[in-house]
């Protein structure tokens, strides 16, 4: 029987970057270890955000990319997401609509529970046309 394990964010970081190798090489093993199915990753969706937001602002990658790595990320045999249609969703319209992944993130999971009015100060949404800001 597999282990649950809870991922932080950092094993992503280190995974995607290659940097600082010797952690590098440590995700490495245990995504072996996770493929093989001695292990279960638990990612919740707070890591999911964190990581788009260390891959957009501090390691400077363009959002395409950031969608992609981390979609193929989170399909790796035995990684539990949380909630993978929200998550995945709000990938796309982040790198479509151009916002950040948190306002995108609030809409997919909103629109999911039928809620369309939000409060918000925040411009990018207005980008969504299918809500109201009250």
């Amino acid at each position: 029987m597999s282990s649950i394990v809870y991922a932080d964010t950092n094993i992503f970081v280190r995974y995607l970057t290659n940097e600082p190798v010797d952690l590098s090489d440590k995700v490495s093993k245990f995504f072996k270890e996770l493929e093989s199915g001695k292990y279960k990753l638990f990612v919740c969706d707070l890591v999911v955000s964190e990581l788009v937001y260390v891959l957009e602002n501090v390691v400077e990658m363009p959002k395409k990319e950031i969608c992609e790595k981390v979609k193929i990320l989170m399909i790796k045999n035995n990684i539990i997401l949380e909630n993978t249609q929200i998550i995945f969703k709000a990938l796309d319209i982040y790198r479509d609509l151009n916002v950040n992944f948190v306002d995108a993130y609030i809409y997919c999971h909103s629109t999911k529970n039928g809620v369309k009015k939000y409060f918000s100060f925040g411009n990018h949404f207005k980008k969504f046309k299918d809500i109201e800001l009250i």
